[in-house]
């Protein structure tokens, strides 16, 4: 008997919530970089980091966590990013602790982030995160934008503002998740096998 799954194909007004024009000079270059630790400060050689465009979206660039407790992106076109730390179910950034971090890429200058992690298994692999982002949905760390995410009966799934300006996840049986500023979050807990699409009302 197979389990059942809520399936949750994602919408989004692209009316007020354009693509950013990149305004980045080109061929200059900065790079970023930077740590692992835990809450003590100790290096920890777990998790994978992302580097995110500015808008939040996740085209799959990434870099793992070395040995030592650092990562590496090299040379990286100046401009402004976004840097996530993933850690499946051995490390998470703790509440409320910033992931991502927004860094600015300068010419000839490193941009270093330190993640402060707790280690060890961290809640439920299932849980899904969600980024909401200036023109997309994408599921984290490697879903597509707007793609449908399937969830099991349960799975908390969380939707976190990454945009911005103010967003919403507006559908589904939760009905409308109310605004959502800049680096908030809204959860809802899949109670209900279906398909649900659901939009930004913004």
């Amino acid at each position: 008997m197979g389990a059942a799954v809520t399936t949750l194909p994602l919408a989004w007004s692209m009316v007020s919530c354009g693509r950013p024009v990149g305004d980045e000079p080109r061929g200059a270059t900065g790079t970023v970089r930077g740590t692992v630790v835990d809450m003590e400060g100790r290096a920890q050689a777990v998790g994978r980091v992302y580097l995110l465009e500015k808008s939040g979206l996740n085209n799959g660039t990434y870099a793992d966590v070395d040995a030592s407790g650092r990562f590496d992106f090299g040379d990286v076109p100046v401009g402004e990013y976004q840097v996530r730390f993933w850690g499946a179910n051995l490390a998470q950034v703790p509440d409320p602790l910033p992931n991502p971090v927004r860094v600015s890429v300068v010419a000839g200058a490193p941009a270093v982030v330190q993640f402060r992690v707790l280690v060890g298994a961290s809640g439920d692999a299932s849980d899904r995160d969600i980024y909401a982002g200036d023109y997309f949905f994408q599921e984290q760390p490697t879903g597509q934008p707007n793609g449908a995410v399937v969830v099991k009966l349960g799975t908390l799934v969380c939707w976190y503002n990454v945009g911005a300006v103010p967003h919403t996840v507006t559908g589904g049986p939760w009905g409308d998740s109310g605004p959502i500023a800049r680096d908030g979050n809204f959860m809802w807990t899949a109670d209900r096998v279906g398909s649900f699409p659901y939009s930004c009302a913004y």
